[in-house]
């Protein structure tokens, strides 16, 4: 028999805040401002974290235990999963190139879990933007089979210069801001998050009512530009969740603002819900692309917005892009949401679509 995983306690720190509820004010105010990082002669967009701290190490410690203290006393041998596309990287850029690197980057996780005064398994999962919600479906199926009760899943994306040079050098970059499915988006803006969600047996507000990650093929660096892997990605998520398209009252689009990715979602989402289209919502405008942390993050700040009955407009977007022929809201809304779609779409082809019920 599979049990039902709820989530029963969340943490959050972003650009937007260093809360969930404070983050959700901040969403519901259209607050989207961004700091400015620079490569080479270029400037980009990019969303920082309010923290003093220079030093890097010190600065991931101070996010990850902050986040924590947000979750509540846990259980020590509470199971740790850690969602990152980066993990320290940053620290040994600032250490320099003489420092040796360690046997693999999930030895980051030891510290993580330390800061979290957790001292159970740790399981480190590293697949770009669906980073997160690869480590939610570890999590959860061992959840639902019995064989643990508790998870945490930590999602960090911190600053560092290898990701921030490795996406400008591709062209990956917008120079303005994000502007998702809009006909004049021209690419992503990196941020920074912290976030982190506890899962469990017993019952809480929220359940995971079914989630399917995929793949795309068809490039290492953008999804099949007709949407075919992503529709029948949040397909199988609905079946599983046993939700018809109709059931679905909100989607949080992956919508970054990248020209092909934005385009492929919107082809799916034709597919997989013709008519029946609900509201579309992209965060990232708001809170930057966070990369590996970005699932965590942005379950963590729609759920605070759903239980504030809250949901924020989508800001960039202003022109209708004939090829999308779709767009976000535009208006924030109060309307009571208990059933919503949440996708991912990651660089080099991974697919991910959670579906999210209100208990």
């Amino acid at each position: 028999m599979r049990r039902a995983v709820h989530i029963v306690g969340s943490g959050l720190l972003c650009a937007r805040g260093d809360a969930p509820g404070t983050v959700a004010d901040a969403l519901w105010a259209g607050e989207c401002s961004h700091d400015q990082r620079q490569v080479g002669e270029r400037s980009f967009p990019y969303y920082r974290l309010p923290l003093l701290e220079t030093d890097w190490l010190a600065r991931a410690e101070a996010a990850v235990r902050q986040v924590a203290g947000q979750l509540g006393e846990l259980p020590p041998d509470t199971p740790l999963f850690v969602a990152s596309s980066s993990f320290q990287i940053g620290h040994f850029e600032q250490a320099g190139a003489d420092r040796e690197l360690p046997a693999a980057t999930a030895s980051f996780s030891r510290h993580l879990a330390a800061w979290m005064g957790l001292s159970g398994a740790r399981h480190s999962l590293s697949n770009a933007c669906i980073s997160g919600f690869s480590a939610i479906d570890a999590a959860r199926s061992l959840i639902a089979a019995g064989q643990i009760e508790e998870a945490v899943i930590l999602g960090i994306e911190l600053d560092n210069a290898s990701t921030l040079a490795g996406f400008a050098g591709m062209e990956l970059l917008s120079r303005t801001r994000c502007r998702p499915f809009d006909a004049e988006r021209d690419g992503l803006a990196l941020g920074e998050a912290v976030a982190a969600i506890h899962l469990s047996a017993r019952p809480g507000r929220w359940r995971i009512a079914g989630l399917h990650t995929g793949i795309d093929a068809w490039s290492t660096t953008g999804p099949n530009p007709d949407g075919t892997p992503i529709a029948q990605t949040m397909q199988a998520c609905l079946a599983e969740a046993g939700l018809s398209p109709g059931d679905i009252e909100l989607i949080k689009l992956q919508a970054a603002g990248s020209p092909g990715t934005d385009l492929a979602e919107a082809n799916a989402l034709r597919t997989a819900f013709g008519q029946r289209m609900p509201p579309l919502l992209s965060l990232k405008p708001m809170l930057g692309h966070t990369l590996g942390a970005s699932g965590i993050a942005e379950l963590t700040a729609l759920i605070a917005c759903l239980d504030a009955d809250h949901i924020p407009a989508t800001a960039g977007f202003s022109r209708v892009d004939p090829e999308i022929a779709l767009f976000p809201m535009v208006e924030r809304s109060t309307v009571h949401v208990e059933r919503a779609l949440l996708n991912l779409i990651g660089f080099g082809g991974g697919l991910a679509s959670l579906a999210l019920v209100r208990q």
